[in-house]
């Protein structure tokens, strides 16, 4: 990337309500610089650090399973039964987000107990992400996925 926007997460009191884009300039000062951030634009989706494709178009990041994540999951709602494994164990999936238009498409489906962890970008585009499955005794895995380069 080119270092010149930062993204970070925002929130209030009860928590995170999401990402904010900032466009940082630079300006020569003597032996040093002044720095400036502008703020680009918002995202209301909540998640954990996000990382910057070397393109600047997407960001990547992992999310940690809610009761809010239940019909997005393919669930009749938070109370669906068959959704309860994923409050009691846990998960974390992986989202994709495009900056320009603020689409999020989720690129991991994970099992209660498995969780979807701190993707980032290669240079080529993919995205690796580490998967920690507490069902087959804490094991760790590397995934690569071309979700960014599957895009339009």
């Amino acid at each position: 990337p080119s270092t010149k926007l930062a993204i970070s997460r925002f929130g209030n009191q009860d928590g995170q309500l999401g990402y904010v884009l900032r466009k940082i300039t630079t300006t020569p000062v003597g032996a040093s610089y002044e720095v400036t951030t502008t703020e680009v634009a918002r995202y209301c989706t909540q998640g954990a650090k996000p990382a910057v494709s070397f393109d600047e178009r997407f960001i990547v990041y992992h999310h940690y399973v809610t009761a809010a994540d239940a019909v997005d999951l393919g669930f009749t709602g938070p109370n669906d039964p068959a959704f309860a494994p994923y409050l009691s164990q846990g998960a974390a999936n992986v989202y994709l987000m495009e900056l320009t238009t603020g689409v999020v498409k989720r690129v991991t489906n994970m099992k209660p107990g498995q969780y979807a962890l701190f993707p980032h970008f290669r240079s080529d585009g993919w995205i690796y992400i580490q998967i920690r499955d507490r069902n087959d005794g804490n094991q760790e895995y590397v995934l690569a996925s071309d979700a960014a380069l599957l895009s339009e």
